[in-house]
């Protein structure tokens, strides 16, 4: 009889990969209901990136905010990078936002530079400005240039935070 219920015990609480699988999801879910973010510090930090809208004259163009640092043999030096930037390209190596950059320029693009984020996150883009005439030029080259294949969220204006004031 003993034998019996140590048996049952043994067998009986077995734990598998749906019982594994329902408490991860149950973890998930409710780690995410209650900080709303996924909690990882990448995620924080695309988090403190704002979004806004940039007007020139009847065009407005998606705007994005965040910090920013100049990219060693990106194609910029510190003081040229102005208030705008038209970014076509983002990357998570370096090696490929640099073909990209090649590319560019070998397409006429002379401008482009390289500048990444605290994540890092490679941005690729084709131009600089302090005025918004300046970048809504660029934006028209860049979306109507059938060699350039963009996805959303690209292209987009970058402004540097420390230069957002």
């Amino acid at each position: 009889m003993a034998f019996l219920c140590a048996c049952s015990l043994f067998t009986g609480c077995k734990t598998t990969e749906a019982n594994y699988r329902q408490a991860y999801e149950a973890a998930v879910t409710h780690r995410e209901e209650s900080t709303g973010l996924d909690s990882t510090i990448y995620s924080r930090i695309r988090n403190s990136a704002r979004t806004s809208c940039l007007v020139v004259g009847a065009d407005s163009l998606p705007v994005r905010t965040e910090y920013i640092g100049i990219t060693k043999d990106g194609g910029l030096e510190k003081n040229d990078l102005r208030r705008y930037s038209v970014v076509v390209g983002q990357f998570k190596q370096i090696f490929n936002a640099r073909q990209m950059r090649e590319r560019l320029v070998g397409s006429g693009y002379t401008g482009t530079f390289i500048v990444q984020t605290r994540e890092p996150l490679y941005y690729v883009a084709v131009a600089t400005s302090d005025t918004p005439a300046d970048i809504l030029a660029e934006w028209k080259r860049v979306t109507t240039d059938d060699g350039l294949v963009l996805r959303a969220p690209l292209p987009f204006v970058l402004v540097p935070a420390h230069l957002a004031r």
